[in-house]
């Protein structure tokens, strides 16, 4: 009688399987991230498992996340490692680039759900998460990816925003920048 895998090794399959496809991409993997550095930027792809399953099923979802090493080091922050997803710079979740959904969990709970699972997850991450995360590793690209608003909080975004400018040199954007914050504190209200 063969025994079926439980569902927290399917989960690791999954990574292990996510990995070849990650590696040739330049993403390397780290518990249940899989990271890649460039000397500007740090890209992250989580893979969060929810709290609330049974014991008989693993949720999850997929985070992607930037980090700039400048703001890393203003921050007394590591560079030399990536931080946390929730804890980067801008982070979003991989079912906010799909048009019809605002987030994405899946569900492992046996083989017939691993082969539909993986092939979807697989799809997402090597169509959208890898080239998003790649296109935007230097610190140009990630303002301009706060400057189109994809993911992330306000607040926070225009801190880190703040930080970086300031520390690139180029406070003559911090103005146009405040007048932005300040406009969506007074929408706020």
């Amino acid at each position: 009688m063969k025994i079926a895998p439980s569902a927290d090794l399917l989960l690791h399959r999954l990574l292990k399987d996510l990995r070849p496809g990650l590696a040739k991409e330049g993403f390397l993997r780290k518990s249940q991230n899989f990271v890649i550095e460039t000397p500007e930027c740090w890209g992250i792809i989580n893979f969060q498992k929810s709290l609330y399953c049974s014991a008989n099923e693993k949720k999850f979802t997929v985070n992607l996340a930037i980090a700039a090493k400048r703001i890393l080091r203003f921050n007394d922050e590591s560079e030399d490692k990536p931080p946390r997803y929730y804890a980067s710079h801008w982070q979003n979740r991989i079912g906010h680039l799909i048009h019809r959904e605002s987030d994405r969990w899946w569900t492992l709970t046996d083989e017939a759900s691993y082969e539909e699972v993986f092939a979807e997850a697989e799809q997402l991450i090597a169509g959208k998460a890898v080239s998003l995360i790649k296109s935007h590793l230097s610190e140009a690209d990630l303002l301009a990816l706060w400057d189109v608003n994809v993911g992330g909080f306000e607040y926070p975004t225009l801190k880190c925003k703040s930080i970086l400018l300031a520390e690139r040199g180029e406070l003559g954007a911090l103005p146009e920048f405040s007048n932005a914050y300040e406009k969506s504190v007074t929408e706020a209200c």
